[in-house]
């Protein structure tokens, strides 16, 4: 009956404040914590022995004078061997124990004295596997190392993964755009920090799936060391060397056989466009040093050659509109463009059917992780990804003053444009990480990281330098030859420094953590619309006579040697905070933090302010060109809580509240300067 009524009173608080979803820290580590006790309370001083199998980690503490105690800095995964001893009683070991990213173990383990005679000794354990324990505050999705092998992926693409958790929707987390999320490995910054493009660097592939131990994903956590996002947050961390040596290899491919050949019954493609699609790799890791000093190296390529345009020329034979594929202009056009062009200026324009598109990812990895002593820990590693991928030319127009409707653009089907036309979009990432993990006493944990991230994203083309030209026929656009117009110098280049450390102390029956962390970052832009000029021509015949075309546009640098402008920026953030873990009792525990932060823009020489722009007025505002965000201090005010509501954990209460802030992409400040009429 007292169940029952305690149970509607829940409910009856729930309506009223709501449950908000939560996460745990994000974090590169775990923890495991608990109570040991005897038939009578708790046993202050009794030892426990955590063992990392694998690698032959140790860690080692006593329970307090409440008997509780907590190892922080601990490797993620497992299997761990837990040893608890005390004296007069008879010692106890708990195997297979597996620990989640960010997420305390909870051990709860009752000892039996010397005296005792059982024909069988049991571990009184509770497991962490569940999410009906008391160290979490509300939801969140962890992904194993087995589940990440197992798991179905084309793509192999950390993607593929996060849509698990069911607060996902695509690249989307908790509702939110992804440039809303924090994307972090081993600590290290995997966001698309210039904010165009995939939601992640390198194409959304900045890492092999084969490198990561766990991935954790995270809605709207309680806990102030998180930071970064108004969506969620994406935190994994990498595989390491363990005492044996083992490694995997695979080899997967797509050939031509598995394209169509024909369309119907009656219409077989005249070339088949070849597909080759190859993607291979290796993983190898082991002990240096038994005990001690441990590698592990991945690496990974994807090569594809795929089919380009679809789209074919109009023939006597197949004229346009008899199948959806076949383009307006003819064959005998094209031909007689491309060959006047390459005799007249000496430009290539390469082929505007039949080709292919190549891209390329690479990706290289390498850890190592040394056992200092049994109070400290090291760990350095380095993950580097080169892509390329083909991308059609742009069908926008914008800034030329200019624009063609969806049956007029480059990409109707009464459009053809020529291969050297498209572009490639390079998107490669270099990252590294250091880490020191170190104990003192049972009571201290220290975790000192520091982080480098460069994201170097410069677009290509296969053209010389060259106008870009839209050729009409009865006002839509036939053709279009020349230098992609958004290509010429575009160049997005973050580069990235974070320093942190987070201090633990374990004091009775509060875990407090307190930390610093600072964030230092530079970003560079190259945007030169129409840098090689814009030409629209009513007709071929215009062109070839050298009528005046009917629209123009071009951008030129202002700089002194008439060289390419780069805009840039600076962006520095120092952070601290402050958090208590508070168990108040076996049924209630308590969170609460505070995390402030402050940005700062120390280089703002090329923000300045444009006289003619200063003196408009927009709807009652003035606009200034030279004024960058103030640098405001942003706090942070967490809280969240685990009720476990009848003692035996068949039921209980989680949530919380808080503020969280995000991140801006840098394209938004950089282009303040780059599009201010100032540089170019």
């Amino acid at each position: 009956m007292k169940k029952s009524l305690l149970l509607r009173l829940v409910l009856v608080i729930v309506a009223f404040v709501g449950i908000t979803f939560s996460v745990n820290a994000q974090v590169t580590t775990s923890s495991m914590t608990g109570t040991i006790k005897d038939d009578k309370g708790t046993l202050p001083g009794a030892s426990i022995k955590a063992t990392h199998t694998p690698t032959g980690t140790v860690y080692t503490v006593s329970t307090n004078n409440d008997g509780r105690f907590t190892i922080g800095g601990m490797r993620v995964g497992g299997p761990y061997t837990v040893e608890i001893s005390f004296v007069g009683y008879k010692a106890e070991k708990q195997t297979e124990i597996y620990l989640k990213l960010g997420e305390p173990y909870l051990l709860n383990v009752t000892l039996l004295d010397n005296s005792s005679t059982l024909s069988e000794v049991k571990v009184v354990g509770q497991s962490n596997n569940t999410i009906m324990n008391s160290s979490r505050n509300g939801t969140s999705t962890v992904i194993s190392k087995a589940q990440i092998q197992n798991l179905p992926t084309i793509t192999r693409s950390v993607n593929d993964l996060t849509r698990l958790t069911p607060q996902a929707n695509g690249t989307s987390i908790g509702g939110g755009n992804y440039r809303s999320n924090n994307f972090t490995v081993d600590g290290a910054n995997f966001n698309n920090q210039f904010g165009i493009g995939q939601n992640i660097p390198a194409n959304g592939s900045p890492i092999s799936i084969d490198a990561l131990e766990q991935i954790s994903i995270n809605v709207t956590p309680f806990d102030v060391r998180q930071t970064g996002f108004t969506g969620g947050s994406v935190t994994a961390v990498t595989r390491s060397g363990t005492n044996t040596f083992s490694g995997n290899a695979f080899y997967t491919m797509r050939g031509d056989d598995q394209q169509g050949k024909r369309i119907g019954e009656s219409y077989r493609i005249p070339t088949l466009q070849k597909l080759d699609e190859k993607n291979y790799g290796f993983s190898l890791g082991g002990p240096i040093i038994k005990d001690k000093l441990f590698f592990f190296v991945n690496y990974e390529k994807k090569h594809t050659i795929q089919p380009g345009t679809t789209k074919i020329a109009a023939t006597p034979n197949q004229p346009f509109g008899s199948i959806s594929t076949v383009a307006k202009p003819t064959a005998d056009f094209l031909n007689t463009v491309s060959s006047y062009l390459n005799a007249k200026y000496g430009y290539q324009t390469g082929p505007y059917q039949g080709y292919s598109n190549i891209s390329d990812n690479e990706k290289m990895f390498a850890r190592l992780d040394w056992n200092i002593s049994k109070n400290h820990r090291f760990s350095v590693r380095y993950n580097q990804v080169e892509s390329q991928s083909p991308s059609s030319l742009s069908t926008s127009t914008t800034g030329s003053g200019i624009t063609f409707g969806a049956t007029a653009n480059r990409a109707s089907v009464n459009a053809l444009s020529f291969f050297n036309s498209n572009y490639y979009q390079a998107a490669n990432l270099y990252s590294g990480v250091a880490e020191l993990t170190s104990s003192f006493g049972s009571k201290v944990t220290n975790v000192a990281r520091a982080t480098y991230s460069h994201q170097n994203d410069p677009r290509k083309s296969d053209s010389s330098p060259f106008p870009l030209v839209d050729i009409l026929d009865g006002g839509n656009v036939a053709t279009t030859f020349g230098y992609e117009p958004f290509t010429y110098g575009n160049l997005r280049d973050v580069k990235g420094y974070t320093y942190s450390d987070d201090l633990s102390i374990a004091l009775g029956k509060h875990n407090i953590t307190l930390g610093l962390q600072a964030e230092f970052s530079t970003t560079k832009n190259g945007f030169q619309r129409f840098g090689t000029g814009y030409y629209v021509f009513n007709s071929w015949a215009d062109f070839v006579n050298n009528a005046k075309p009917s629209n123009y546009a071009v951008t030129y640098p202002l700089t002194a040697d008439g060289s390419q402008a780069y805009p840039s920026f600076k962006f520095n953030q120092y952070s601290a905070y402050l958090q208590d873990e508070f168990t108040v009792n076996d049924r209630l525990k308590l969170t609460a933090g505070l995390r402030v932060e402050q940005a700062s823009y120390p280089d703002v020489t090329e923000v300045r302010t444009h006289p003619l722009v200063a003196g408009l007025n927009f709807a009652g505002q003035k606009v200034d060109t030279g004024v960058l965000p103030e640098n405001r201090i942003s706090y942070s005010p967490r809280f969240g809580f685990n009720w476990n509501v009848f003692g035996d954990r068949s039921f209980q209460v989680r949530g919380g509240t808080g503020i969280f802030t995000g991140r801006i992409p840098f394209v938004w400040i950089v282009s303040q300067s780059g599009d201010a009429g100032l540089l170019q």
